[in-house]
């Protein structure tokens, strides 16, 4: 019992000491914005330059809180600018623009200030995004390219008692950079799994089977997005933090991996598919790479206490170009052929899917060109 009083003490002592140099700390911040409003702008620039004077202790220390941080360094940036010390001017407009990444001025704000912004970029030099959903195959036929052993119909993920429905994940990784008016651009990585089931009827002995086709690719999608209300600002001179965007874009896509999973015939002698069977990538039968086209739209939400992050949420339609089999090797896998008597037909492996993503700016302060 007595090391928790102890414990308990100690903890107060704390809080209380804590408490007492941010009360003072707000204190020396709040008289030192008086000076300025009274001009005398020596005061400030010498408490600045006093390094163990409470008002620098405060701000080298982190004991301002953010906004706190923010006044200091805006005030120091004033100060110095109305002492015509411009270079002080712009090294404290720089901390500045590292506690709040794209401060935005008061209206209240003197011109100098305004004119001090102009010559900096605030904007983020990009954004890295990552996002990961769901996604439903949507495998389709080219017209009159379908195959079968033996006359019969066949059905692709239907929500039967035998297809799935053809549900993958993914997961990509995006450096996104923000051109003009809410354009942007995106390139980067993404892994995809994807799957489909197909269910077949042959005539001969009424058999059934079913194929279940499982992949994974690696892509390189590159997009270009427009984002409604990106400039836009509300009443209070704040930033919008809903935008809705769409996109378009392209992706080609590597093969990782290619496979049938559980696949089995039933009716008349059942059959189920031999261990190393099943290896569509390994037998040539899948295609190594293709090309896809996608389009979709979203929606981003501001984030953080300076809402320049983003959450996401995005639907999706990939469309891919170029046949999903290799035609010349479409009876590699004998087993399953003559086996389970299912024929891969000459398919685009096309997808829809959902996806939710957290988008972080990443900055670089820096004086425009023409003013270095």
């Amino acid at each position: 019992m007595r090391k928790y009083l102890i414990a308990g003490f100690v903890f107060l002592v704390a809080y209380h000491s804590i408490a007492q140099s941010s009360s003072q700390c707000a204190r020396s911040l709040s008289q030192a914005e008086v000076a300025f409003e009274q001009g005398r702008l020596s005061d400030i620039i010498n408490l600045y330059s006093n390094s163990s004077s409470g008002f620098t202790r405060c701000l080298n220390n982190g004991i301002f809180s953010i906004d706190e941080e923010i006044r200091a360094y805006k005030l120091l940036t004033k100060a110095y600018l109305f002492q015509d010390n411009e270079g002080k001017a712009e090294e404290m407009f720089v901390k500045l623009l590292k506690v709040d990444k794209e401060h935005q001025l008061a209206p209240e704000d003197p011109a100098e200030l305004y004119l001090l912004k102009e010559k900096f970029k605030t904007e983020p030099i990009l954004r890295v995004a990552l996002r990961g959903g769901m996604n439903k195959s949507l495998p389709q036929v080219f017209p009159g390219q379908n195959f079968s052993t033996f006359q019969g119909q066949k059905r692709y993920n239907e929500n039967g008692s035998d297809t799935g429905l053809g549900i993958g994940v993914w997961i990509e990784a995006l450096a996104e950079r923000h051109l003009t008016n809410g354009i942007e651009v995106a390139g980067g990585l993404q892994y995809r799994q994807t799957s489909y089931d197909v269910e077949g009827e042959l005539i001969v002995n009424d058999l059934t089977y079913v194929a279940r086709n499982s992949s994974s690719m690696l892509r390189f999608p590159l997009i270009v997005r427009y984002s409604f209300n990106y400039d836009r600002k509300d009443e209070d001179g704040n930033r919008i933090g809903f935008l809705p965007y769409v996109f378009i874009g392209g992706s080609y896509d590597l093969t990782l991996n290619s496979r049938y999973v559980d696949t089995q015939r039933t009716g008349g002698t059942a059959y189920t598919l031999p261990d190393g069977s099943d290896n569509l990538k390994a037998e040539g039968q899948a295609a190594p790479s293709n090309v896809s086209v996608m389009g979709g739209v979203g929606v981003r939400m501001r984030v953080g206490r300076a809402k320049v992050d983003f959450f996401s949420i995005e639907l999706r339609y990939d469309n891919s170009l170029f046949n999903y089999l290799d035609p010349s090797n479409r009876f590699a896998i004998k087993d399953v052929t003559f086996g389970v008597g299912h024929v891969e037909d000459d398919l685009t492996l096309n997808a829809v899917s959902i996806s939710f993503g957290y988008t972080k700016s990443v900055y670089l302060p820096r004086k425009r060109k023409q003013y270095r």
